[in-house]
């Protein structure tokens, strides 16, 4: 039989056809188009949670859909490019399992088992010597000079709404947990958030004190020293970010923009922003920075927000494709991912992942400096 051909405006149609769909669905958001958004098919978190009769005494409420519904985050492991999540807590769930979004493989693993029977007292720790499960807010980042999970704050599973007041760090090599010796010199609230800056090999903590208003502490992993900025009242952060490439930490707060140089220690500066008005009456937004673009994005529901940080203007990007929202606050599943040069967001446990990708390229070519 002779093989079957096509017209060839019927090729050209199909061709981009296919070159659409990669766009949208493509498995290397390397290589989406700016102002997209990708789906990621078969990338259902559900697809390696376990099940109610697995692990005794973890069920709660709602399951182990908690780990992203119930107020809680991730953050994102630059060494290997993974997203890993950990969640839970107060009555929802008691699960205290890690699961990590592999943007290499574009596959969810689970890293822990949650641990049966645990606790459900304040005390903040399993028998086993694991932390309890909580609502982790924005309380969650990956310390890449030591290779750690950080986890500091929000509402432990079973609790009267008791925040967590140690300081956990998950080696990641060792896949084992790790309490400090010391609890925070401060009491954690809710809606913390944090940001670790590569340079100064510090995180910054920005925590709402008991009154609603915010502080900033920064932390040391190799000495678990804790040092308050200096910064005065204001009132608490509804996400940060770490600008790398000029040392400030970026928060949002009740419809103002402030920023620290934390590399500098310079005094707090309120910045006067323009078009970011209705992003800024959101609370509990994903929120970080794309060194690529040079701009800090963030995201709440539908439109991506784009914060030029030398204008001082916001840009409004409203492609198709956005995922729906998830019900309690994006945190830290919304993370630029250097390898891909896209934003990963992980909105429900029964949804596919999805990158929003801000800029062309794959992010592999390190951008020219301002002038050069």
């Amino acid at each position: 039989m002779a093989p079957t051909t096509i017209p060839a405006w019927t090729a050209a149609f199909l061709t981009v056809a296919l070159a659409c769909a990669g766009a949208l669905g493509a498995e290397s958001p390397a290589e989406a188009p700016a102002n997209s958004w990708i789906e990621v098919p078969n990338t259902k978190m559900s697809a390696v949670t376990p099940n109610d009769k697995q692990f005794p005494g973890t069920w709660g409420v709602c399951g182990p859909r908690s780990v992203v519904d119930a107020w809680c985050g991730a953050a994102l492991d630059t060494k290997r490019s993974r997203l890993i999540l950990f969640g839970g807590g107060h009555a929802d769930y008691a699960g205290n399992e890690l699961y990590s979004f592999d943007v290499t493989k574009m596959a969810w693993e689970r890293l822990t088992d949650p641990t049966p029977n645990p606790k459900d007292d304040d005390t903040d720790e399993n028998p086993d010597g694991t932390p309890q499960s909580r609502h982790s807010y924005g309380g969650l980042a990956y310390l890449a000079h030591c290779d750690r999970y950080f986890a500091l704050g929000g509402s432990i599973y079973r609790s009267g709404h008791a925040a967590c007041t140690k300081v956990w760090t998950f080696d990641l090599e060792a896949k084992k947990w790790a309490r400090a010796k010391d609890k925070a010199p401060f009491r954690p609230g809710y809606d913390c958030t944090c940001a670790y800056d590569p340079q100064t090999k510090k995180l910054w903590f920005c925590n709402i004190n008991a009154g609603g208003w915010g502080e900033v502490w920064s932390y040391e992993f190799e000495q678990e020293k804790w040092t308050r900025l200096k910064t005065g009242e204001f009132l608490g952060l509804t996400g940060v970010a770490l600008d790398t490439k000029r040392g400030l930490l970026i928060g949002l707060s009740v419809g103002k923009v402030l920023a620290f140089d934390v590399r500098g220690q310079a005094p707090v500066a309120t910045w006067q922003t323009t078009g970011g008005e209705e992003f800024l009456k959101h609370k509990e937004v994903g929120f970080d920075y794309d060194p690529v673009a040079d701009r800090l994005a963030g995201w709440s529901s539908d439109k991506v927000y784009v914060l030029d940080p030398e204008k001082k203007t916001w840009e409004v990007k409203d492609p198709p494709g956005a995922p729906k929202p998830s019900g309690n606050g994006t945190f830290g599943r919304w993370r630029y991912v250097p390898s891909v040069n896209a934003f990963v967001l992980v909105t429900d446990i029964h949804d596919n992942v999805h990158f929003y990708k801000l800029s062309a390229g794959d992010g592999k070519t390190t951008p020219k400096a301002p002038g050069k």
